[in-house]
């Protein structure tokens, strides 16, 4: 049985004015920490920069996310009215310029990704994290983590449309074609909006939550748990609005239904964004 426990940490605090306050200066302080943290330089580690980056995030009961998250992670929530719910997001981009810098720094290529997480909280550190319960990219090179490090991720076959007219997005279209895994996207970025708190304490940790997870985990295809890390600079954020969606992923987990992705909590955009990902990834 899942344990119930709030441990240690500042993700735990008691949601008073103060509590507020405090977890507002912390995320301010954690998402400046994050950026200033860079990776080491180690041989592996990929560089590349990520274009047309959406998020799209759902609301999700608790008791549909916990079957798939070990315990030794708490499912981060937003409360709503009386309810608290989780967060799914499919996270999708076209890596640019991909390339083991410090391997093989003239070998570049450009493939589209998207990565599907949930939010949680490491117990024993406190970490906000992410979870990924997949990921397809549009590449031969994912037999490299598929087989090696024993990764979820998959080959997908994408169809793209993107408009871009004075900074702005038009259209924004992918079809992806995947075992388990297709998928539909159709937004355009909302101008009359911006990127508010949503139900989280503060603007500062719905950024740091949704846009800045930098340790993920992963079930590995032995059924051991991995784990990476990322680094990226702070978004440049912009809010995006729905006129057809579908994930089949989220669907074949039992997280959400075709009607349901219909109405996302939030799609977040930006244009692009440099990442350096810090591998191999371990097991632990």
């Amino acid at each position: 049985m899942r344990d119930k426990c709030k441990p240690k940490g500042i993700a735990f605090f008691v949601r008073t004015a103060h509590s507020q306050n405090v977890i507002c200066n912390f995320m301010t302080t954690e998402i400046r920490n994050r950026i200033n943290n860079l990776p080491k330089n180690k041989i592996l580690n990929v560089h590349t920069k990520l274009e047309h980056f959406s998020i799209i995030t759902y609301l999700v009961e608790i008791q549909k996310l916990e079957r798939h998250i070990p315990d030794e992670y708490k499912i981060f929530t937003v409360r709503i009215g009386s309810i608290e719910y989780g967060l799914v997001s499919a996270v999708t981009f076209v890596d640019k310029d991909f390339n083991f810098k410090n391997l093989f720094p003239f070998y570049k290529v450009n493939f589209p990704q998207t990565n599907y997480r949930c939010y949680i909280i490491d117990k024993k550190s406190g970490e906000n994290c992410a979870w990924f319960f997949g990921t397809g990219i549009g590449s031969k090179l994912v037999s490299i983590p598929k087989n090696i490090w024993k990764m979820p991720w998959f080959y997908s076959d994408y169809e793209t449309d993107f408009l871009l007219e004075n900074g702005t997005y038009l259209d924004y279209k992918v079809k992806i074609k995947a075992e388990n895994s297709n998928a539909s996207i159709d937004i355009v970025q909302d101008v009359n909006s911006v990127f508010d708190k949503l139900d989280f304490n503060s603007l500062e940790e719905a950024t740091l939550i949704l846009t800045h997870p930098v340790t993920g985990y992963f079930k590995r295809s032995d059924n051991k748990i991995g784990r990476y890390k990322i680094w990226h600079p702070k978004m440049e954020i912009s809010v995006g609005k729905a006129n057809e969606l579908y994930f089949e992923k989220f669907e074949k987990l039992n997280l959400l239904n075709k009607e349901q992705m219909q109405n996302p909590y939030s799609i977040l955009m930006t244009k692009k964004i440099d990442f350096i990902i810090d591998l191999p990834p371990k097991s632990i």
